[in-house]
């Protein structure tokens, strides 16, 4: 029987999401811990010299970076690639991943630490814009069908889901409700993908780390 993986880190992470959401789909058995005492310790250190999450242990192999962490767990099994093997339907896949992971997580991010208590300084209305302007581009590149990237689940779907639940915490954290309003394919995917037996038990543990979180019930990393 094969070994569980070692998932280090917190599903609040949308980082961390990203490896929980490729495991599930490819059919590893896995596990999410915090490393004991910290991401900076000596011991930590040893398997990630950046100390930051998510990191991977799956028997001697050591990977890190969310990015090498979910092409490796694609790589370790040829059953149910996130990457299509068609080069225009991979490219299409990647896209609407990296518009996720680029343009419209990162924002999400800096609203929510700062909601959280960062102190970094922060322009919100601009933020709030870059956010729009990265949901208006994953609008445009969002194809028809049930997932990202079209009838089946791919790294589009590793990707999306963890950044437009960081964009909806964080619209209505800055009393914008509906950040997603008038973007029909959006809708359409964000409404789908919540009902996905894969996705939901994540985003439901997101948001109750999120919602720990901002109430002070989960410290910051260290």
């Amino acid at each position: 029987m094969a070994k569980a993986l070692t998932i280090y880190g917190r599903i609040l992470s949308p980082y961390v999401a990203r490896a929980v959401l490729a495991a599930k789909a490819k059919g590893f058995k896995y596990e999410v811990v915090m490393p004991k005492d910290g991401i900076k310790t000596p011991q930590f250190l040893k398997m990630n010299p950046f100390g930051k999450i998510p990191t991977v242990k799956d028997g001697k192999t050591i990977v890190y970076e969310s990015s090498v962490v979910v092409a490796y767990l694609d790589a370790k099994s040829k059953a149910k690639k996130l990457v299509p093997g068609n080069p225009a339907a991979a490219a299409q896949c990647r896209l609407v991943a990296a518009i996720a992971a680029e343009y419209v997580q990162p924002p999400a991010i800096r609203l929510f630490r700062k909601k959280r208590g960062s102190p970094d300084p922060i322009d919100i209305p601009a933020t709030l814009a870059e956010l729009q302007k990265g949901l208006d581009v994953l609008e445009h590149v969002l194809v028809k069908g049930r997932f990202g990237g079209g009838a089946k689940f791919s790294i589009a779907d590793v990707y999306a889901p963890p950044a437009l639940l960081f964009a909806m915490g964080a619209g209505k954290a800055f009393d914008v409700p509906d950040v997603i309003g008038k973007r029909p394919k959006l809708s359409k995917y964000w409404a789908s993908i919540q009902k996905d037996k894969l996705v939901k038990p994540v985003l439901e543990e997101m948001t109750g780390q999120m919602a720990d979180a901002l109430a002070g019930k989960i410290p910051p990393l260290s």
